[in-house]
């Protein structure tokens, strides 16, 4: 958002303020408007809320703290200050600001009751402030110079070392007078070089001042009054809106929420089915790994079963592969002996099942030499169709052992053998 809204609460009971509309650069978009948050909070539409609440409601104060930022710093605050602090530091508000060059920590210190109360006036009104800062943080301080915001019955006063104080009118020579000796030739821990002292105000509120201000003016380097013609606000706004100066209130408990919370609730339903969709997703992945997994273990079986078929003494195995391939490489090893043999034996029973027609090979061994193998077979004909292919391949001799009829189908066993085995 590159306009800012920026709104001064009144500490009024009446609960009305002002505002006025600032660019990135504190030029104003407009003029100061009064009158109640509502009206603020409609102007506060599309743009960045900077909120300004009374500066004699916020203490600010420096302290020295080793810790360095974040919760734990704010956690220390209280203990760093509750002998300075009257009230019990459980009802109050600590925020930090900036480092100064000794390492002290900028604090300001408000009831916690009043930022609930001033939170729930700018909700009411629709407005989620960006930044809530005390009115002294919009006072623009000067070096060597005491800056002075006077109003009707207070003023807000800058000293150019320390913090913003906001004193009320009965007490602003005594202030001053303190400030000017602390900074000023003549104080007990005053420099040589003597302070300015420039003080705003309207012309009523620099006519109640005259006085005061003129009994300074022989400790002073030069005394300038500056008419403010119209209501600060605008002067305000541009400082607090550039300069990047001050503390702002929503730390801690009143922080402000992360935006994409205020998101969550138009995106609920959205995020809700995403995550459903998420649990199906993930759930028929692992029942499609649980298929593939039992799928996996039925061909493992399979292919346990079929090498026993083939090699019926081979026993339990834990790896069928690995073993059926040492014992190819065995049986290729062998050269023109035994595994050569077998080999031939095999495939003239194959060129002598395809010829002859379909049949199933229930088991197969082969011992010394022979080869003995049950066959399933639709007919007695067909085992002596098998006997005969075989036995007319040169060097072989089958010899039909058994046949038993089994329903519509016959096992039988053969033993093949070389010629005269």
């Amino acid at each position: 958002m590159s306009e800012r809204l920026v709104i001064r609460l009144d500490g009024g009971p009446d609960g009305s303020a002002s505002w006025v509309a600032v660019d990135a650069t504190g030029a104003l978009l407009g003029e100061v408007a009064s009158g109640q948050l509502a009206a603020a909070g409609a102007a506060a539409a599309g743009r960045q809320a900077i909120v300004l609440v009374p500066a004699a409601d916020v203490l600010q104060a420096r302290v020295q703290v080793p810790l360095r930022h974040g919760p734990k710093l704010l956690q220390a605050l209280p203990f760093a200050l509750e002998e300075q602090l009257a009230e019990d530091v459980d009802l109050l508000h600590f925020a930090a600001g900036n480092r100064d060059a000794e390492g002290a920590v900028a604090v300001a210190v408000v009831r916690r009751s009043l930022m609930e109360g001033w939170l729930a006036r700018l909700s009411e009104a629709g407005i989620e402030p960006a930044r809530l800062h005390s009115l002294a943080d919009a006072v623009a301080g000067m070096p060597n110079t005491v800056t002075v915001l006077l109003e009707a019955d207070a003023a807000v006063v800058v000293p150019p070392e320390g913090e913003a104080t906001s004193i009320d009118a009965a007490s602003l020579g005594s202030f001053l007078d303190l400030c000017i000796g602390e900074g000023g030739g003549d104080g007990e821990h005053g420099t040589t070089e003597p302070l300015h002292l420039v003080a705003y105000g309207s012309e009523a509120a620099l006519a109640a001042a005259t006085p005061v201000l003129d009994a300074l003016r022989e400790r002073l380097a030069s005394l300038e009054l500056r008419l403010l013609a119209d209501d600060p606000l605008p002067r305000l706004a541009a400082h607090i809106t550039t300069s990047g100066s001050g503390i702002n209130l929503l730390q801690g408990d009143f922080a402000r929420r992360p935006d994409w919370l205020a998101w969550w609730p138009a995106w609920r339903v959205a995020a809700m089915l995403l995550a459903v969709l998420a649990a199906v997703t993930v759930a028929v992945g692992l029942a499609s790994a649980h298929r593939t997994a039992q799928e996996l273990v039925a061909v493992n079986a399979a292919v346990d079963q079929a090498f026993h078929h083939v090699f019926p003494d081979a026993g339990q195995v834990i790896d069928v592969r690995r073993e059926l391939s040492a014992r190819l490489q065995r049986l290729g090893a062998r050269g023109s002996g035994a595994g050569h043999e077998f080999l031939d034996m095999l495939r003239v029973l194959a060129q002598a099942l395809g010829d002859t027609g379909t049949a199933r090979i229930e088991a197969l061994s082969y011992r010394g030499g022979a080869l003995e193998l049950r066959l399933r077979a639709p007919s007695v004909e067909f085992l002596d169709r098998v006997q005969q292919q075989l036995s007319q391949t040169g060097g072989l001799q089958a010899r039909i052992q058994s046949a038993n009829a089994t329903g519509d189908e016959v096992v039988g066993r053969l033993q093949v053998t070389h010629g005269g085995g």
